[in-house]
């Protein structure tokens, strides 16, 4: 992803600056336009800087009035700038405590927003209120009640870095619904990417899967029409968890998880990695497999980010493997085999020439994932045919190894595909390397069978 240039600011800028800068009248009035209280004769004037860590993203938002409070906590750094990606927000104003700050809507259509701040050896809380507006092309608040920001449209929801690196812990508050309840996570408690942070308005009955074997809450918020439909695609939710948990490691998002169905249309299919309420389509509600594919994010694309898009594959084709792996150990071959039957049909007509592609581009940060074309179900099928050949060579049980000594040694940070296959090489003495070029980043489909 692109990159604002960072430029630190070395002098203090004496009070002529700060009357100018006030007075200029071209988007920069944080508030009343003036200068901090704490000194009069110095003003931090905006800057951008998209590379300052954001530790924490505290959000209160309000539904009836399409208004919202940002607190946004910044790591301690020397640099007087912080800048965020802000869509089409209205930017209503930026205080440090109580002391305004001096801000400019800049990039393409005043879609990232800079902040001049103070350098600092402590966190930084930064205040910002703003207006929101619905969106209804999958890009932010939905009309129909729900959020969905993933890749890059969370600057339509709240002031947010979506490269899939970023991560941050979130506190939400969502009221002023009309009708119905807001589901969301009160607490996001350890580092996630900007699009996991989300909520759904609906009337919802919870329908209760039990605990897992370490206590964690499994459910399926459905509306009344739709009860037997959750109870099919719910039937191994629980256990799958509770697989996920135990192989793989602690989950890293909550006490309490679940499916919950989203009104994304009627043509809409799939589901979305809001974890820990994680958001499938209506339609898609008696789905075993696609149950199972969204919460697997929580460990794969969530619980570890990927580093780049090009890394796409290391979330979405791990956990649609795992969605087949886990299944044909919990519910057994009559519930996995027509999960694996359907990708080898994708596989098949991949083959044969229709929608093949790359699954693993060789950069990073080069590639837009929706632009460039990677998002397709490439990255899906051929991962999750990577790992079947490479389970047929080293094991299951030595895969399951490397899966979990990778998750271990990246939980709550970003990875790439390159450091999966280090950790499998590592742990299983079979160098993956080769059998990922072939399936992953290639055009042409390797025949089926182990790895070599």
């Amino acid at each position: 992803m692109r990159r604002a240039l960072v430029r630190p600011l070395v002098a203090v800028l004496v009070a002529v600056l700060a009357t100018v800068l006030a007075g200029a009248g071209s988007g920069c009035d944080g508030g009343d336009g003036a200068p901090p209280a704490a000194d009069a004769a110095v003003v931090y004037p905006p800057m951008a800087d998209l590379e300052r860590d954001v530790v924490d993203t505290t959000l209160a938002v309000d539904l009836a009035a399409r208004t919202a409070r940002a607190t946004i906590t910044l790591a301690p750094s020397s640099s007087t700038g912080a800048s965020f990606e802000i869509g089409s927000l209205s930017i209503t104003g930026v205080r440090l405590g109580d002391t305004p700050l001096q801000y400019v809507e800049s990039g393409p259509s005043g879609a990232q927003l800079d902040i001049g701040v103070p350098p600092s050896t402590e966190p930084l809380v930064v205040t910002i209120d703003y207006g929101w507006r619905f969106h209804d092309s999958s890009n932010g608040v939905a009309t129909a009640g729900y959020t969905l920001t993933w890749p890059y449209h969370c600057g339509n929801v709240f002031p947010c870095r979506s490269a899939p690196a970023d991560g941050t812990t979130f506190h939400l508050s969502v009221e002023g619904a009309a009708t119905g309840m807001a589901l969301y996570p009160a607490t996001i408690p350890t580092d996630a990417p900007a699009y996991m942070a989300a909520w759904i308005v609906g009337e919802f009955t919870r329908l209760d899967l039990g605990q897992t074997t370490a206590g964690t809450r499994v459910a399926v918020w459905h509306r009344a029409s739709e009860a037997a439909a959750a109870a099919v695609g719910g039937a191994h939710l629980r256990a799958s968890f509770d697989w996920l948990e135990q192989r793989l490691g602690p989950y890293r998002f909550g006490d309490e998880v679940g499916t919950v169905s989203a009104n994304w249309g009627r043509n809409a299919y799939g589901g979305m990695e809001h974890h820990p309420y994680w958001h499938l389509a209506s339609s898609a509600l008696a789905a075993v497999d696609i149950h199972v594919h969204e919460a697997a994010h929580g460990w794969f694309g969530n619980g570890v980010r990927i580093r780049c898009w090009e890394d796409f594959v290391l979330s979405e084709g791990t956990v649609e493997f795992l969605s087949w792996r886990i299944l044909d150990e919990v519910a057994g071959a009559a519930v996995a085999d027509p999960v694996w039957a359907a990708l080898a049909r994708e596989l098949d007509a991949m083959r044969s020439g229709s929608g093949n592609g790359v699954a693993w581009p060789q950069s990073c940060g080069e590639v837009d994932i929706l632009r460039d074309g990677l998002f397709t179900r490439v990255p899906y099928v051929k991962g999750a045919f990577f790992f079947r050949a490479l389970e047929d060579r080293i094991g299951r049980a030595a895969l399951d190894t490397a899966l979990a000594t990778f998750y271990g040694r990246w939980a709550g940070q970003a990875a790439g595909m390159s450091d999966l296959l280090a950790v499998i090489a590592e742990t299983s003495g079979y160098d993956p390397g080769a059998c990922a070029q072939a399936w992953l980043a290639q055009t042409t489909v390797p025949a089926d069978g182990p790895c070599p």
